[in-house]
């Protein structure tokens, strides 16, 4: 495999797996009776249309050149798993070739729940895929992957371009 794809592959496992408090939403715990004692807050749904406008965001800071403020609002597990220079190299190498974002239209917002593997951690995810359209009638398919981490935050967990 060629360092730029071992990178690709890397940043894509990464980004898929588990980045940017964009329109984070803190999670209320319900009240608990005083006796109890306090469990983890559970996973609370957020609205599709936050998810959408925070990827759009995200994105938005990548088409600017702008993917370490990006990185530097990961999840810890994130950041744990690729460094920021790498994380902006790749972004830079896959993205320049490609030329302006000309147009991107959001295709599908899910969210899911993993009891975790190696490479992605046990947690609450959603993802936000769009179409997007690039200068020079050139065309990519983004995927934004958000991680609901343990305060109950959504942040952004992922970037991969296809």
């Amino acid at each position: 495999m060629t360092a730029p794809r071992k990178i690709h592959a890397l940043v894509c496992l990464v980004l898929s797996a588990a980045l940017i408090p964009v329109l984070a939403q803190q999670a209320t715990p319900p009240a608990a009776p005083q006796a109890a004692p306090r469990a983890a807050a559970p996973a609370r749904d957020i609205d599709p249309n936050s998810l959408a406008a925070a990827a759009i965001q995200a994105a938005q800071l990548i088409d600017a050149g702008r993917a370490g403020e990006v990185w530097d609002g990961a999840s810890a597990i994130a950041k744990r798993s690729v460094d920021r220079k790498k994380f902006t190299d790749s972004l830079t190498a896959q993205r320049t070739p490609l030329g302006a974002t000309t147009a991107r239209r959001w295709t599908l917002v899910s969210r899911h729940s993993t009891a975790g593997t190696e490479q992605l951690p046990a947690g609450t995810y959603a993802n936000v895929e769009f179409d997007t359209q690039f200068s020079g009638n050139r065309s990519g398919h983004e995927l934004i992957s958000f991680r609901q981490d343990e305060d109950g935050t959504w942040r952004l967990a992922g970037y991969v371009l296809k």
